[in-house]
């Protein structure tokens, strides 16, 4: 990908051994990864341009500063004339603003693009249920049922609640339970997550003040559009004073995704209460009453909302337009694994391309140039995958972009600072000149494949010749590598390429 070059490394190897090793690999370089070099304009340019220089080097010290006048020029000319617009921000959705039509439209119609994507790449793959969804959804604006759903931890009273709301048969409506959140079991919360994101209305109960994965969780919903009545259950197992130091701040801790008129103290099951009762004689007599069940907040603010017109189409709206998000989501994962399975390949055939070529120029200039012809056609035959048809001209700024990127970010010196620690407590003792550049030109590769990747998996399926924004990208890329410098395919990575670098797999 990038120049990784050490000083010297070269000069303290038997110059013999050194070239012979370099001669075996020269060789290989067009056949490394099995790509088919000459069909490849990038690289044909950017390898011959290498080689050229290369000879050069034989008869005059200056090719350094020849070779990387000739590349940084190059690529400053491509870099301004191309592919340096910035994607204006995209507008966030906020959830405090009603939806209109128009905007649930938008997202079936979005939607519908990802399944139609979806279907014309992997037409052996039965997709058919994504489009069913959507067919469905039509059907959904003239609902007049509305489907309320009780959530919440262990132990705060769902079941109960929805027995009493069940007993009071509120008219069009109908209720559910959701298993437990908040536990080990990732089925429970996924099975929750999707009752949740399916419903028309959500009373979510607590009996005490929020913890912050309860807010968390809140605030996500609301972001989904979710309707959301926040119950203070078992309240009447505090004193009035504490009571309304809780409900105060609920309110207050929810203020920006629950209105304080949604926040509602309640009883669901009240405790038992001990009653003392004095006879004519004097005496007294205990027992113990059951309280009746303290749902009349609650009530009476189901029925406000229900009896609403407006807010009758607002949650009908954003119920579909839930839907259609999640649909969205989930056909543009299946496209986007679908199209992954594809690209593996090719990254990994240019970053052992970018191992050979880098190790066969140790020169900075040199391999610098020929790493960077060989990104440039990754990012063209990836960016194919991803429908985004990019020229000769756009892929080679990319890469450029790319590679100074890593530069600004460190990546570069701490890859090669890595790499050479895991081949010296490896104990490989026979490191050969460039052999370190050639390594961490490989893994350099393989994360800016995985960085354009990722990124292009955000693009719309159908996009093409959209400006790259680099900004975005760059967040990528450093993320990109942080995730894999901490795992242990580093190291694996490291270990498997010094081996098809080592004598004793050139033959």
């Amino acid at each position: 990908m990038l120049n990784i070059s050490l000083k010297n490394e070269c000069d303290r190897l038997p110059s013999l051994r050194a070239s012979t090793f370099r001669s075996s690999i020269r060789k290989r370089v067009f056949e490394c990864g099995g790509v088919k070099v000459m069909q490849k304009p990038i690289l044909v340019g950017g390898l011959g341009l290498a080689l050229f220089l290369a000879i050069l080097g034989h008869w005059q010290v200056s090719v350094f500063d020849l070779g990387e006048w000739l590349f940084w020029g190059a690529i400053a000319w491509g870099g301004v004339m191309l592919w340096q617009k910035k994607q204006p921000p995209q507008p966030r959705d906020n959830p405090k603003n009603p939806l209109k039509k128009a905007d649930v439209d938008q997202a079936i119609a979005t939607a519908q693009t990802w399944v139609n994507a979806l279907q014309q790449e992997a037409p052996d793959q039965d997709f058919s249920n994504f489009q069913q969804i959507l067919t469905d959804l039509s059907q959904e604006f003239q609902q007049d049922h509305f489907n309320i759903v009780i959530t919440g931890g262990r132990g705060v009273g769902k079941t109960t609640l929805l027995k009493q709301c069940q007993d009071r048969k509120l008219a069009h409506c109908t209720f559910q339970e959701t298993p437990p959140l908040f536990t080990d079991l990732a089925a429970y919360d996924q099975q929750a997550q999707n009752q949740v994101f399916a419903a028309d209305l959500v009373i979510f109960l607590v009996t005490g003040d929020l913890m912050a994965s309860q807010w968390q969780l809140l605030n996500h919903w609301h972001h989904a559009r979710q309707k959301i009545l926040l119950a203070f259950n078992k309240q009447d197992q505090y004193q009035p004073e504490q009571r309304e130091l809780i409900l105060n701040q609920l309110r207050h801790h929810c203020q920006t995704a629950i209105a304080p008129s949604h926040i509602l103290p309640i009883a669901a099951a009240p405790q038992v209460v001990k009653v003392k009762k004095i006879q004519a004689d004097g005496t007294t007599i205990e027992h113990f009453e059951q309280p009746a069940p303290d749902l009349d907040h609650l009530h009476i603010q189901l029925k406000t909302l229900l009896d609403n017109p407006e807010i009758q189409q607002q949650l009908r709206w954003s119920t579909i337009w839930r839907t259609a998000r999640l649909t969205q989501h989930n056909a543009k994962a299946a496209l986007n694994q679908y199209r992954r399975t594809k690209a593996l390949p090719i990254l990994e055939k240019y970053q052992w391309l970018a191992a050979g070529t880098t190790f066969a120029n140790p020169v900075a200039a040199l391999d610098l140039l020929a790493t960077a012809a060989v990104t440039g056609q990754m990012i063209m035959d990836l960016g194919a995958i991803y429908h985004q048809r990019l020229s000769f001209g756009q892929a080679q700024a990319i890469a450029t972009a790319l590679g100074k990127q890593m530069i600004q970010l460190g990546l570069v010196e701490l890859s090669t600072q890595a790499v050479g620690g895991v081949l010296k407590t490896n104990a490989i003792t026979y490191i050969a000149g460039g052999t370190i550049q050639g390594v961490s030109a490989a893994y350099l590769t393989h994360i800016a494949g995985l960085s354009l990747i990722q990124y292009f998996q955000e693009q719309l399926p159908q996009t093409q010749n959209e400006p790259l924004n680099f900004e975005k990208l760059g967040h990528i890329l450093k993320t990109v590598f942080e995730q894999n410098q901490r795992s242990q395919f580093f190291g694996n990575f490291v270990k498997g390429t010094w081996q098809r670098l080592s004598p004793q797999t050139t033959g």
